[in-house]
């Protein structure tokens, strides 16, 4: 497959600009700034997408035009004799892409609309990137080449640091540690067991108040029957009287208990007038009253005299008439009882002195009673509040079990992680071991001028660059010497893992200054098995170098 023209409608720095590929060897050349990789890229987003993430300086930022509102592109390839137009929107929330036969003017429906994997080729974006890709390696190339052959041996991809990733992993797995909530659980369950008590106590409260009223009951029933009476029916029988109506005499008794003490105090207050001493004051008064005015008046004595004993004898006419109105002179009703009627008499009033009696002490014990409940229902609210709280410490204690359990959860789920990650790690680890370090040191020699046979890596997982009887770390090779190590190690990677002859693309990451260096790498070119190589340069001497070496390429300007 090659691509064989670039259409960048509104992406980066370009708008409307076309590029022509063809198949085979092609440079672009550009100064800095002058958007070489930007190009690289834009071939990658044809093919798989940028999606747009929240990373700092992301890629879809990067490239996104800082004015106007279109962010699209089109290219076109061919595969296997057949033309395909892809025409896509980078935008966020766009239709992602679209696929055109331009042989037959059919559509494609691809399997995943943001990507052509899966559909024209089977290779994935991240595949793509680490064997196909080979981006600028002129400054820090030792360590390039460290973190990358670690992260493609451990992990089957370059942006994946497996020690990072478990590192972060461990550190997440301290985070959710449930030393400090078991420790908690404890200290609740310290305190819960102090309210042991609240339970039973409340079941003997319960049978405490159901014992008192059982035998309040059963008090309160026998005491009726004690006072329960024998009476005489008008046939001669005898029955006994019924609740209701000892109930009542009780509360009749009550009544009339009240009423003798009103009775009572209206004596107390018996009326001036009805008071003898101060009815016969009042005679003598007013028969000395008219005796004196008589004897003011100009009559003879015997006149005076006979007035006077007149008005003495209307006066005490008028006294005995009031107290015979009064009923002070009435015997007939007064009887004088005999010694049995009497000593009935005085049984009746006992009798209802006993009843008076034994109903305050009924009273008495019911009383009692309402105080016994009474305790026993403080008794009950205390416990109560106790339960409230040894209930509140028990649903602090749920919640503190449920998170505990949660963090053992993810505790669980890291430790599965990590061991999931460890095995990948194990099989990447076996399959690079066939498939990519055998390959590792293939273009060493011709890219370093045979100064260096090779690659491994000591006990400490550290590079070393293998010499002719001298090795020496890849860390301490020059940035030129680093740089074509990493090249020639992932043009080994690209030769052995591209099996669908993918555009191969190259960004900055060769020196053509002479043309022993650009001989060596044509040499190795040649031999990966691709249709297309696309090598993205500011270097000014590569045309003369390959014009010189009669090499057939095609030239991009930008």
């Amino acid at each position: 497959m090659y691509l064989t023209k670039l259409l960048l409608r509104d992406f980066g720095k370009f708008h409307n600009e076309e590029i022509v590929l063809k198949p085979g060897l092609n440079v672009v050349h550009g100064g800095k700034d002058s958007g070489k990789s930007t190009v690289g890229s834009f071939i990658k987003g044809m093919m798989f997408g940028i999606p747009k993430d929240d990373k700092k300086d992301s890629e879809y930022d990067l490239y996104k035009p800082e004015k106007g509102s279109y962010y699209s592109g089109a290219a076109y390839l061919k595969k296997d004799g057949t033309n395909y137009l892809l025409d896509r929107s980078f935008l966020d929330g766009a239709k992602k892409m679209s696929v055109l036969d331009v042989n037959s003017g059919r559509d494609i429906t691809l399997k995943d609309s943001n990507t052509i994997t899966g559909t024209l080729i089977e290779t994935d974006k991240n595949t793509y990137r680490d064997t196909m890709y080979i981006g600028d390696n002129r400054e820090g190339a030792a360590k390039e080449l460290n973190d990358y052959l670690s992260s493609m041996i451990l992990t089957g991809s370059s942006d994946i640091d497996l020690n990072k990733a478990i590192a972060h992993l461990k550190a997440e797995k301290e985070k959710h540690n449930s030393r400090a909530l078991s420790h908690k659980v404890s200290e609740l369950a310290e305190k819960i067991e102090e309210y042991d008590d609240v339970d039973p106590g409340l079941a003997e409260n319960k049978q405490a108040l159901k014992d008192l009223t059982e035998k309040f009951s059963m008090e309160a029933q026998r005491r009726k029957r004690v006072a329960r009476q024998l009476v005489e029916n008008e046939d001669g029988s005898v029955s006994y009287k019924d609740d209701e109506v000892i109930d009542k005499e009780i509360e009749a008794m009550n009544g009339k208990k009240a009423e003798d003490e009103v009775d009572i105090e209206e004596t107390k207050e018996t009326p001036l007038t009805d008071r003898m001493p101060v009815i016969l004051l009042t005679g003598i008064l007013v028969v000395l009253a008219i005796a004196e005015i008589v004897n003011l008046l100009p009559f003879d004595d015997a006149i005076k005299k006979l007035f006077v004993i007149f008005t003495i004898g209307l006066v005490i006419i008028t006294i005995v008439d009031g107290l015979r109105r009064k009923g002070f002179f009435n015997t007939d009703d007064i009887e004088t009882p005999d010694e049995d009627e009497f000593n009935k008499v005085l049984e009746e009033i006992q009798e209802e002195r006993d009843q008076q009696e034994e109903t305050e002490f009924d009273m008495t014990f019911a009383k009692e009673y309402q105080e016994k409940k009474q305790k026993l229902a403080e008794e009950k609210e205390k416990l109560l509040e106790r339960k409230a709280s040894r209930d509140k410490l028990k649903a602090e204690q749920a919640l503190v079990f449920k998170k505990k359990a949660e963090l053992e959860d993810e505790v669980k789920s890291i430790k599965l992680a990590i061991n999931t990650i460890e095995a990948l790690s194990r099989s990447y680890m076996e399959r690079a071991g066939r498939d990519i370090v055998p390959y590792l040191s293939e273009y060493i020699p011709v890219l370093t001028n045979d100064l260096f046979v090779g690659i491994s890596s000591d006990s400490n997982g550290k590079l070393i660059a293998e010499g002719h009887g001298e090795n020496m770390p890849v860390s301490s090779l020059s940035e030129e010497m680093a740089a074509k190590v990493y090249t020639a190690v992932r043009l080994s990677i690209a030769k052995h893992s591209d099996n669908e002859r993918l555009p191969l693309i190259i960004d900055n990451a060769i020196n053509f200054k002479n043309q022993k260096d650009t001989e060596a790498l044509l040499s190795v070119l040649s031999g990966i098995d691709t249709e297309q190589i696309v090598i993205l340069t500011s270097e000014d001497t590569v045309s003369n170098i390959l014009d010189d070496m009669k090499i057939s390429y095609n030239y991009i300007d930008l």
